[in-house]
């Protein structure tokens, strides 16, 4: 029978990278799928995970946990008909609330062969505080219904702060096993082995704490205008301000000067490129509140003189 991985986390906290170091801990696991969420129109995830013999499936313009959830059940059931996977990674966009698709994922058929489901949820450190505040129940719906926690982005912290983290993680879900390290120390195998025995068993019906009253909206650009790294930088970092509504994630490709290609990753004050290849298309997805539309467009498609 094959296990359910549900990998949750809040906008930009790091779940693709967790994703990742599970797939790559060695080419004599498990047959692997992965179903991929995005809450925007347009997918940047699957991009990235892509592998050879990895089936993946995008839902996408919605969350899993709502919207979309006849879909992610009807997927659910392709996949394990198609792919009898013995490992099914399941990557909620970062608006999904983890309890209902726990409750979900325990619930499935018995013949689609699909039993054990683990929990992880990741946790961005340095914004934790900020969010365990503005977003309330619909965050800590993530955080609670963990059988473990990864806390991502210590590096941004103090040791102090990484430890406030922590305890109020503990807080929060006392039974969760708590994984505070950089990504290279994570150590994977151990990881799933305490979400497995630590996640726990939902009753049937709906918690409704996706969004909690929070109303996300989403939008996707396609930048042509080739860039440097340094002048990508400077018109990413101008997504923090307030006049063009609360900007919680962006993601995505650009295009860079010579025929390069960045990888973009943004969260409140943060903004990371990596070069990469294989890219064809330009893509950026921006995801947070009251957004303004036309002022980001013009930000970040305009030509320069």
């Amino acid at each position: 029978m094959g296990e359910i991985l549900l990998i949750s986390g809040f906008l930009g906290a790091g779940k693709t990278t967790l994703i990742r170091h599970i797939l790559d801990m060695g080419a004599d696991g498990p047959r692997t799928a992965l179903l991929e969420n995005e809450f925007g129109t347009c997918s940047v995830d699957d991009l990235v995970l892509q592998r050879p013999g990895l089936a993946v499936r995008t839902l996408a313009s919605g969350c899993i946990c709502c919207s979309l959830a006849g879909p992610f059940e009807k997927t659910i059931g392709e996949l394990a008909e198609t792919e009898r996977p013995e490992r099914l990674l399941i990557e909620p966009s970062g608006v999904a609330g983890m309890g209902d698709l726990l409750r979900t994922c325990q619930n499935l058929p018995p013949e689609w062969g699909l039993g054990p489901v683990a929990a992880i949820t990741v946790v961005d450190a340095e914004m934790h505080p900020a969010y365990r505040e503005d977003m309330g129940t619909f965050y800590l719906d993530q955080i609670r219904h963990a059988g473990a926690l990864v806390c991502s982005k210590l590096d941004l912290i103090s040791p102090e702060e990484a430890r406030a983290v922590c305890a109020s993680l503990a807080e929060e879900n006392p039974g969760a096993a708590i994984f505070a390290c950089p990504w290279e120390e994570l150590d994977v195998q151990l990881l799933l082995e305490e979400a497995r025995a630590r996640t726990v068993p939902q009753n049937r019906g709906h918690t409704h704490h996706h969004h909690g009253g929070a109303v996300f909206t989403s939008l996707v650009l396609h930048p042509e205008t080739p860039r440097d790294e340094g002048e990508w930088q400077l018109l990413l970092s101008e997504l923090d301000g307030p006049e063009l509504g609360r900007v919680l994630r962006a993601k995505g490709f650009l295009p860079g000067a010579d025929g390069m290609w960045y990888q973009v990753d943004y969260t409140p004050g943060r903004v990371w490129l990596h070069s990469v290849t294989g890219v064809e298309e330009s893509r950026l997805v921006v995801i947070g509140t009251a957004l303004n539309r036309d002022k980001i467009a013009a930000l970040l498609e305009a030509d320069r003189a």
